[in-house]
């Protein structure tokens, strides 16, 4: 299996997408939740939810690749 296939189905699967939701909700409660004294924990908790979402946003690129493949050669 191609790694653009296993990323659809990750894009697919129903467990993974809730997993990746419950964690950066985690991080937003904190972000929002914390006491105003507590900087450092927000800046953790943020730190930690741009990196979900940038990992989230590669598995997306992967999924997406062979398209972008495929109008690539389109153009040339």
């Amino acid at each position: 299996m191609s790694p653009n296939d296993r990323a659809k189905n990750l894009l697919l699967d129903d467990f993974f997408l809730e997993l990746v939701e419950k964690q950066k909700e985690i991080y937003k409660s904190y972000i929002f939740g914390s006491a105003d004294h507590d900087i450092e924990g927000r800046e953790r908790a943020l730190v930690k939810l741009r990196a979900i979402e940038e990992f989230f946003a590669s598995v997306q690129s992967i999924a997406k690749n062979d398209e972008i493949e495929k109008k690539r050669f389109k153009v040339l």
